[in-house]
């Protein structure tokens, strides 16, 4: 059953864990978001946020990944639930006695792009006179355009990452042991912080978020000198290396950093830097049905963890992460394609990698 345990502190330990030790860790946040398909269908509370989504990723390779995140005391405890039955150690999870009054609303036109920095709370859809299950595309646009107009005060997951930054503190001794982790898009510090303290760990990937994509190149060194590989979006990688085609930009990560390196083209892939012939390779993504496509990138970065660590191979790797994130656009929610089915992606696995001589 789960346990609380309460520590005299601003924040609890979330004793949602096990004394097993995890196969693979992901740091990042936890969050509840609102959803608006591109065909309109409407998704309310849930569950997200990029730790939970690379976990869920790596769980399709692996049974158990450990978590460091934060969470607010009001986060749903039937969706923590969920992901502790699923595989997901919540053991480095701390809690904080504050409730947020907004969560994210990410709404996906026909292309996969969405609006970013829209709040509400997820009550204020249906209090506006929307339906809560579809809207038509004259009513996405008019909340759309509600949101962007109302002036607010809430408080919602940005500000809290803000005011409670991840500690490597929160990180148990007995995962030190693990062979791979895999750092969602934090502040400069806080992955500086984490990569000290996971210093020992064979495989460490990042994914750079707005947090890095808005820096010089030379700022980020010191994170990209330590990386067992750097994961961007095409969005940040044109940001980190302006004007450069993808190739050239690929070759300047590259030769900061002594890890892969592979940039997410969405639903056009992934391209790795093959460093021996110095040409950036294709990985398809899989044609699936795209019900959400939140947090695709963060399960890809969790797969590619976690066939980066059995194979050591960065296309394999990206195949890997390409399963992960298919599984996960495929569904609503951060949870929801738990349990996975690893028989499943293995053999989605099989069907990519090339055959043997």
């Amino acid at each position: 059953m789960p346990r609380w345990n309460a520590t005299p502190s601003a924040s609890a330990r979330l004793g949602w864990g096990s004394d097993m030790v995890p196969d693979l860790v992901t740091v990042g946040g936890l969050t509840v978001d609102n959803v608006i398909s591109a065909t309109g269908i409407v998704a309310l509370a849930q569950a997200g946020g990029n730790g939970a989504y690379s976990a869920v990723g790596a769980l399709n390779w692996v049974d158990r990944v450990g978590l460091v995140s934060a969470v607010v005391e009001s986060y749903p405890k039937a969706t923590l639930a969920r992901l502790a039955a699923g595989g997901v150690d919540l053991g480095g999870v701390s809690q904080y006695p504050e409730r947020l009054t907004a969560c994210s609303w990410f709404i996906y036109d026909d292309a996969g792009d969405r609006d970013e920095g829209l709040t509400s709370p997820p009550e204020a859809l249906t209090q506006a006179g929307f339906s809560a299950d579809r809207l038509s595309g004259a009513e996405v646009a008019r909340w759309r355009r509600t949101l962007k107009q109302q002036a607010t005060e809430a408080y919602g997951y940005s500000e809290f990452r803000l005011r409670h930054p991840l500690s490597a503190d929160q990180v148990p001794g007995t995962w030190l042991g693990v062979k791979g982790v895999h750092l969602a898009p934090s502040q400069p510090e806080v992955m500086l912080s984490m990569l000290d303290r996971f210093a020992a760990v064979p495989v460490v990937t990042a994914d750079p978020g707005w947090q890095l994509a808005a820096r010089r190149l030379d700022e980020i060194e010191p994170i990209l000198s330590r990386l067992g590989a750097f994961l961007p979006s095409e969005v940040e990688l044109r940001a980190l290396v302006p004007g450069a085609g993808l190739a050239d930009a690929l070759a300047a990560i590259a030769a900061r950093t002594r890890g892969a390196v592979a940039v997410k083209l969405g639903p056009k892939g992934v391209l790795v830097w093959d460093r021996a012939t110095h040409t950036p390779v294709g990985v398809p993504a899989l044609d699936v049905d795209a019900v959400d496509p939140t947090g695709a990138g963060d399960a890809f970065s969790g797969g590619f963890l976690a066939g980066f660590v059995a194979t050591g191979d960065p296309v394999s790797a990206a195949r890997h992460g390409a399963i992960s994130a298919a599984r996960v656009v495929g569904e609503f929610g951060a949870d929801g394609t738990l349990p996975v089915e690893r028989a499943l992606a293995r053999r989605y696995l099989e069907r990519m990698e090339p055959a043997c001589p």
